[in-house]
């Protein structure tokens, strides 16, 4: 072992070298790692106690300084770092995850207003359409964000060179998958609409097909750009992109989406007995497009794997999702004043378990390579001497491991909690906005959208937690397909248990709000 005191920190960036660092940033001791070509600079951020432990072990005889305290560091800004405390956690996701909820809010005032459109009633699979498609461009956006805020954490975005081709291949990968799984999201929306009425329009399938299409894409440009602006100035300013991000991107995602294929919708039905040609000209343009996005992002290294392996899950989300447009289709035949609650339910859950999905793959990817789970060593809250045996980054994937001693099991409650203040807000303002500013929500449907949110946000985390340690054991990649399923199932939790809500509501006798 080969100690040296006093090194500042900023010289060790890049290079092979593992630090002791207090929290207050002052280098404390460092110890020359190994040279291999693929070794990893190792720097340990750690609190007074930690460090005085940690001092003396070094001293003695270490072979990996990263054993001496696995439950102290995770990869921040391209450097292992201590993990975010409680606090600074809730100040830079709440924000984010509050702005996102206005969005949301915003789509479902959307959507309640455009469903009453004359292409909403003359075409009424565009209602099954829109859970799927939305839910394609969030999961679009959020695995962007995820995929650049590693980037970003890990220094990859430092270099111009590297910036610029890694921007460039994402936004071509983004383009070809919104196109590709755009149209497969409005022949879906035909096919469920099928099975349940008996019969099909073709004419209604080209029109979906060239709205879908067209404002998928132009969405995905938009958003697309919006997300590597929005990681590149939260890196500037320190702040965890991780945590940022991805609520963002699935606060946007909603409502220009929708307003973008409500838009192109309307116009096309308007035009569809003098200009009928206009849909099937959109659907040629962009199927040559599309080869075009795909041919480009083959041609770059950090894009050619996500461009053979990021179809499945995008599909397949947009395949459980569908299931969620049918149960809305019908919800909303029920019970009147639900549409403009859902994409608020569906989307705030899924922001949040895509911010734990987010931060668990950043944490993965500084700690190892997929294929094999890397261990931790938990501290105990109440007895934080206790030496706790070593368990797998990820929780266990059950009810009871979002209580465990795991790191990620206390982010996830943090988040968890963060649900309920936003839940209550986001309600809030619908019931003001529809009933004119007249009205508060009913206490007893308040409290039974809370309950529903929290029985949501509870399985998202636990199946985010499954999904994103098995992927990693099976070699993949959480980042390119985690998110995905996480908030798919989202909009089908989110749908059945606000529909869940709304029948209990009727059920005891009352209503969302009194007029």
């Amino acid at each position: 072992t080969h100690a040296h005191a006093l090194v500042p920190t900023r010289l060790m960036m890049g290079s092979n070298v593992a630090a002791i660092v207090s929290a207050s940033g002052s280098c404390l001791l460092t110890h020359e790692g190994s040279r291999a070509e693929d070794a990893k600079p190792v720097i340990l951020i750690l609190s007074k106690k930690t460090v005085d432990d940690c001092y003396s072990a070094l001293q003695e005889d270490v072979e990996s300084p990263r054993s001496l305290c696995d439950r102290c560091w995770v990869p921040v800004g391209g450097f292992l770092a201590e993990w975010h405390s409680s606090l600074a956690l809730a100040r830079e996701t709440f924000p984010p995850f509050l702005i996102a909820g206005m969005g949301m809010v915003a789509a479902g005032i959307l959507l309640g207003v455009v469903k009453r459109l004359p292409v909403f009633i003359e075409v009424s699979e565009l209602m099954i359409l829109v859970p799927p498609l939305l839910g394609l461009k969030g999961n679009l956006e959020m695995t962007l964000a995820s995929r650049l805020s590693t980037h970003a954490n890990l220094g990859h975005l430092d270099s111009r060179e590297l910036f610029c081709s890694i921007c460039l291949g994402n936004l071509a990968v983004v383009q070809c998958q919104a196109i590709v799984v755009g149209f497969l999201a409005a022949l879906v929306a035909c096919m469920l609409n099928l099975f349940t009425t008996g019969k099909i329009n073709w004419q209604h399938l080209v029109l979906m097909a060239a709205s879908s299409v067209a404002a998928a894409s132009i969405a995905s440009f938009f958003l697309a750009v919006i997300m590597i602006g929005i990681v590149v100035v939260s890196r500037r300013y320190n702040v965890d992109p991780d945590n940022v991000a991805s609520p963002i991107a699935g606060m946007l995602g909603d409502f220009v989406t929708l307003g973008i294929l409500s838009t192109i919708s309307y116009f096309l039905y308007e035009i569809r007995e003098d200009c009928s040609w206009a849909q099937w000209a959109v659907m040629l343009t962009y199927s040559l497009v599309a080869p075009g996005c795909g041919w480009a992002a083959s041609k770059n290294r950090f894009t050619s794997g996500l461009l053979r392996e990021g179809w499945t899950p995008v599909i397949a989300a947009m395949l459980i999702s569908s299931a969620g447009g049918i149960i809305l289709k019908h919800a909303d035949k029920a019970f009147h004043s639900l549409a403009p609650f859902a994409p608020v339910m569906n989307g705030a859950g899924g922001n949040l378990a895509a911010v734990q999905t987010s931060r668990i793959s950043t944490d993965l990817h500084g700690s190892g390579r997929p294929g094999t789970m890397p261990m931790r060593r938990p501290t105990s809250r109440s007895k934080p001497e206790l030496l706790l045996p070593e368990e797998p980054i990820t929780p266990t994937a059950n009810i009871s491991g979002l209580f465990s001693e795991n790191q990620h099991a206390g982010s996830a409650r943090i988040l968890i909690t963060l649900a309920v203040p936003g839940a209550a807000c986001f309600v809030s303002l619908i019931v003001r906005e529809q009933s004119g500013g007249l009205a508060l929500p009913d206490p007893l449907f308040l409290l039974i959208y809370v309950t529903a949110t929290l029985v949501q946000v509870c399985l998202l985390f636990v199946a985010a937690h499954y999904i994103v340690g098995r992927l990693w054991r099976e070699g993949r990649n959480p980042d390119n397909a985690a998110i995905p399923y996480v908030t798919s199932l989202g909009d089908v939790v989110g749908t059945t248990v606000l529909t869940a809500a709304f029948w209990l509501l009727t059920q005891l006798g009352r209503v969302p709000w009194k007029d």
